[in-house]
């Protein structure tokens, strides 16, 4: 079971990272340029900045001994921990790579990255978002868990079940968003490198 998923994650990587490498290969500057703007504007959206907001107040709930139900908890926290350090890490990237903040503000004194940097974060991304999904998936066994507990036992763990569903309603969006700027900032450098 777990060489299939680990097999599965791989593939998923690596179909994501060679869909990144290849999606925007036909975009010039001017097209780029104009990507990135809607991307600071999505990155900035009230929507964003309440998923965010949202993402910091989680807090993990304790042990209920419902395996399916703690075992979506802890990979929901992983989640959690995961995407709260690509929010950190994606604008980082993008000031590096573009020369300005994604809030516009103008700084040429980075380093830019390697090509293999973002390819790396961008795959790091991917097999998050492949955990997430399966996560998105263990919900249903969980919830069919809760719904035959005794009632005494059943709200804590239909608390913990529904920190992992709020989890996962905020992190994906936040990950395919990361994924969006990433896949950007790599087409950014192939084409300001192929000048």
């Amino acid at each position: 079971m777990i060489k299939k998923s680990f097999f599965r994650t791989i593939l998923i990587t690596g179909l994501m990272v060679a869909t990144v490498q290849t999606t925007f290969a036909q975009k010039t500057v001017d097209e780029l340029k104009t990507e990135q703007d809607q991307l600071k504007t999505e990155w900035n959206s009230p929507n964003a900045q309440q998923r965010k907001e949202k993402l910091a107040k989680l807090q993990a709930p304790g042990e209920v001994k419902v395996e399916s139900v703690d075992k979506l908890a802890v990979g929901s926290s992983k989640l959690l921990v995961s995407t709260t350090s690509f929010n950190e890490t994606v604008p980082e990237m993008y000031k590096r790579t573009i020369g300005e903040t994604i809030d516009g503000v103008t700084d040429v004194t980075v380093k830019k990255p390697t090509l293999d940097e973002l390819i790396q974060l961008a795959a790091e991304i991917a097999g998050t978002i492949s955990g997430a999904n399966d996560a998105q998936n263990a919900v249903q066994k969980a919830s069919d868990d809760v719904k035959s507990m005794n009632k005494l036992q059943a709200p804590k763990a239909m608390k913990s079940l529904n920190y992992s569903k709020d989890v996962l309603s905020l992190v994906l969006p936040e990950l395919q968003l990361d994924a969006k700027v990433v896949a950007n900032l790599i087409e950014d450098l192939k084409t300001s490198e192929n000048l």
